[in-house]
């Protein structure tokens, strides 16, 4: 849509501005975050599809309920990779969400490294369910920022809800990590934490603060 650079960019803008000071807020989308992604998407909503907002994939009575999703992979382009199925996105969300909130709570004095670990925890296996059709990404984001600030973990300046502040270089690992084998996630768990360390200040300000002691 033609106004939708200028429109994403503002409410990402006030919506980043909301989640660094309104702690029931951060609590809401880190439960449940279909309001979030309906407040950002529903104006961009195809006629006919309200439900592309706010709705997970696999919803039953929608457009949604049996929608699969995948993506070309990154070094071999004539293949792809597949997200988590349409009927199980909900239960896999709502677990790790839970998780996340369980974890937040003792990582408030952990170590630096082991903080960044929750975060990256949310940030991948976030993106390997893709619970929306689109705007996975800034929601994921959103959700980043919402766990870093309940971390006390400022943000750095290049941090961005929009535009997307990553390429390549993070995408990679991701979808390594959404490809991979259980017992061979962990490394690249680590590559993906190694690059968000460039989203946070405060201690990751230090050199080699994002990587594994």
């Amino acid at each position: 849509m033609p106004n939708y650079d200028a429109a994403m960019t503002q409410a990402c803008t006030d919506l980043q501005r909301r989640i660094l000071v309104d702690a029931a807020y951060r609590s809401a989308i880190l439960t449940d975050p279909r309001d979030l992604h309906r407040s950002l998407f529903a104006e961009f909503t195809p006629l006919g599809y309200p439900e592309y907002a706010g709705t997970y994939r696999g919803t039953a009575g929608t457009s949604l309920a049996h929608r699969r999703m995948g993506a070309a992979q990154i070094v071999s382009p004539q293949k792809s990779f597949s997200f988590e199925k349409p009927e199980r996105v909900a239960a896999a969300l709502d677990f790790l969400l839970s998780e996340v909130r369980r974890e937040l709570v003792p990582a408030r004095s952990a170590a630096p490294f082991v903080q960044l670990l929750t975060l990256t925890h949310l940030f991948c296996w976030f993106g390997k369910i893709h619970p929306f059709l689109d705007g996975n990404g800034h929601v994921q984001r959103a959700l980043f920022a919402a766990a870093a600030t309940e971390l006390a973990i400022p943000l750095g300046t290049r941090f961005a809800i929009h535009p997307r502040p990553f390429d390549s270089l993070l995408a990679w690992p991701l979808e390594m990590f959404t490809r991979a084998a259980p017992e061979q996630r962990e490394r690249f768990l680590a590559m993906v934490a190694e690059y968000l360390s460039s989203w946070l200040a405060g201690p990751f300000d230090l050199p080699a603060s994002g990587i594994a002691p």
